[in-house]
């Protein structure tokens, strides 16, 4: 790719990629509680293996999932991975359906070598989302609630090869952003009657790190078996939380309550969130490859969020895991047909999420498939990936949400850090 193209290209990229970080990415109401609906998807790879990637190494993709990973970048090589998401949701419950759809960009990243043993990347990508909008009422009151907001994480990593079949990775990722909750009370039948809203807002903005590791042993010649393990402390974030109660007689339209609130002071609060903690994580991968065909893969990972508790008052938390398993095979590298150049893809996973309510866990179950198309011979390729899911309460809560995801993952590769002769 000619330079001025590539540069122009990178620079566009994460302006769309920034400016987009601050749209919808969710209308599920379970993005209610906590810090909303997070997102814990890796690359286009990784996504279409059922998001497994604690174990994977991989020459021809960046890998977020294990900081680790990194070194299986060659010597001089240039990455740069962007993503595009178009989803579908539907929501059913007793009192009916709805649906949704959107399309936003996910994430940007790049990666290089800084040495032969040293390694690098970083990134921008959503941490968490919330988003939704419902009302209900009966025959005295209308209750509404609306949730908007989002924190984003930018990250950087570094991998290190003490030995050849010995990698270790650390992500320094900045938390940023905010998360606000909205509920409104009207007493149908009297309009002269005050409305009442109660609105909460969640700002972060700190540090935290995470940690990874991932050792090789090769079975035979063509034979190789990959074990890694993540793990993130339980760190404090720090930022404000607000809370503020009031009553008005006309809904605002720039986000507050009203366009004259009458605050009840005694049922607001301004405080620190030095009690709001980062869940500690721990996760496990294997990963198994053949002849630079056939790569197995599964990962399971355990977040103790049942120690976290937010100052919002209402999210009751559990700890989470996830499970994940997914394949990738390669018929040919070198082959003249493209279709044997192509990387097929598939995976399950299965999560049980942090949040609980009215003693219901929510459990998410998803499978993927995808295919990498891969540019001429080189290792530019775009990541196409495809998932079906839903999520559910686990006892007598009748609420359901059914998902569908199409992402388009790029991958640019240049070898940028070779001489050339000629120009």
């Amino acid at each position: 790719m000619h330079k001025l193209t590539r540069y122009h290209l990178l620079v566009l990229t994460i302006l769309i990629t920034s400016t987009a970080f601050g749209q919808k990415r969710t209308y599920s109401p379970f993005s209610r509680y906590g810090l909303g609906e997070l997102n814990t998807a890796g690359f286009g790879q990784n996504a279409a293996m059922g998001n497994t990637g604690i174990a994977m190494r991989n020459s021809f993709h960046l890998n977020r999932l294990n900081p680790a990973s990194y070194s299986a970048m060659d010597t001089m090589s240039f990455f740069f991975e962007a993503g595009v998401t178009g989803y579908n949701q539907k929501f059913e419950s007793d009192n009916g359906q709805e649906e949704y759809n959107n399309i936003d960009f996910s994430y940007f990243a790049m990666g290089f070598p800084i040495s032969r043993k040293l390694h690098m990347s970083w990134g921008l990508r959503p941490f968490s989302n919330s988003g939704y909008k419902f009302e209900f009422s009966d025959e005295t009151t209308l209750n509404r609630a609306i949730g908007t907001g989002n924190l984003t994480s930018a990250y950087g990593g570094l991998s290190f090869t003490p030995i050849p079949a010995l990698s270790v990775g650390m992500h320094a990722t900045y938390l940023f952003g905010n998360i606000q909750h909205t509920t409104f009370i009207e007493f149908l039948g009297d309009e002269s009657a005050y409305k009442y809203g109660v609105q909460s807002e969640l700002h972060a903005n700190d540090f935290f790190l995470d940690f990874g590791a991932q050792y090789t042993h090769k079975l035979s010649e063509k034979e190789d078996l990959t074990v890694g393990v993540t793990f993130r402390p339980k760190t404090s974030v720090s930022g404000d939380f607000q809370r503020t109660v009031a009553k008005g007689t006309q809904y605002s339209e720039d986000g507050k309550l009203f366009t004259r609130n009458y605050v009840i002071p005694e049922a607001s609060d301004t405080s620190n969130i030095s009690g709001f903690d980062m869940a500690q994580s721990l996760g496990f991968g294997v990963s198994y490859t053949s002849n630079d065909k056939l790569t197995l893969a599964a990962d399971y990972i355990l977040s103790n969020w049942g120690d976290v508790t937010f100052p919002d008052g209402h999210t009751n938390t559990v700890n989470s895991s996830q499970f994940s398993a997914g394949a990738q095979y390669l018929p040919n590298q070198r082959s003249q047909n493209y279709l044997a150049r192509m990387r097929y893809r598939a995976g399950i996973k299965y999560s049980q999420e942090y949040i609980q309510i009215d003693n219901n866990e929510i459990n998410d179950f998803g499978i993927t498939f995808g295919i990498g198309l891969p540019h001429n011979r080189s290792k530019t390729s775009v990541n196409m990936v495809f998932e079906l899911g839903k999520r559910k309460p686990s006892g007598d809560l009748q609420m359901t949400e059914s998902y569908g995801k199409v992402t388009v993952n790029f991958t640019f590769h240049e070898f940028w850090f070779m001489k050339r002769k000629f120009d």
